[in-house]
């Protein structure tokens, strides 16, 4: 018999600044699934500025507790109320892909170069167990997302969610503006197969932002048979209380010492 289940939705608020006089974002979070159907899932709305950059994950608690079938991504693209909206995208990946061997970065930036238009979208992640939603708010120009009232939610189905992350490389912004509650992704391009990692070096306030378990490192897609291509080191954190600190790394291999073969430092302000 066909049955329909409802999981559970964690839910948080903050209203707006008055004085923005700016009408307050919607938000809903939910995730359903039926005994012999897909899931769905939906989180936001995320308050982002036309040019940001943003990483998304499908991860699974372990041990699984139900619906422990392999789950790979079959396709990703962003959307509004149109359709498909074109933006950049980060970094290469070959679908499918095991959901433990995938992360999408992209930027909100239109094919030309220039920021997304301010509006209502709509991240959608296929996958061979369902769809993944995360709605997204791009901030009318000249507006910083850090002024609107934000939302943070999160819904699962047996342990399977959604994340979006903040994003930083090396080629965005060196600085960066968090909530209590905010998702930050650092990624650094590296080659594991020279022995060489980045690493994250310690900092004075490591209660301010708390480090997150994840993928560490991905490969490059590469054809069969070829060794030693490059890929991404992965580092992830939660806002857990406000604050300014630096985020410093290092490249280096784990036995070598002093700075490393190349440094970089993030600054981070949470609100």
């Amino acid at each position: 018999m066909k049955g329909t289940f409802v999981f559970g939705v964690v839910l948080l608020l903050v209203p707006l600044f008055g004085v923005l006089g700016i009408a307050q974002v919607s938000s809903s979070a939910s995730a359903s699934a039926s005994s012999d159907g897909p899931m769905e899932v939906t989180i936001g709305t995320f308050n982002f500025t036309g040019g940001d950059s943003l990483a998304l994950e499908i991860v699974r608690d372990e041990p699984c507790a139900c619906m422990c079938d392999p789950i790979s991504v079959t396709g990703f693209h962003l959307q509004n109320a149109d359709g498909p909206v074109p933006v950049k995208l980060l970094n290469d990946l070959m679908l499918p892909l095991p959901i433990e061997e995938w992360v999408r970065m992209f930027s909100l930036v239109s094919p030309d170069g220039s920021p997304l238009p301010a509006g209502q979208y709509t991240a959608v992640v296929e996958t061979s167990a369902g769809v993944f939603k995360a709605r997204i708010s791009v901030a009318e120009p000249g507006m910083s997302a850090s002024s609107w009232g934000r939302v943070s939610s999160s819904a699962s189905i047996c342990g399977v969610e959604i994340r979006l992350y903040h994003l930083l490389t090396k080629d965005t912004a060196a600085s960066i503006n968090l909530h209590v509650g905010d998702r930050l992704m650092i990624a650094l391009v590296g080659n594991a197969t020279t022995g060489y990692a980045w690493q994250q070096v310690a900092s004075e306030d490591e209660a301010m932002l708390l480090s997150l378990p994840g993928i560490d490192y991905l490969p490059d897609p590469a054809p069969a048979g070829m060794v030693g291509s490059g890929g991404t080191f992965f580092f992830r954190f939660s806002a857990e209380r406000a604050g300014a600190m630096d985020l410093a790394f290092t490249y280096r291999r784990p036995w070598e010492e002093g700075p490393g073969a190349d440094t970089i430092t993030f600054h981070v302000v949470v609100d």
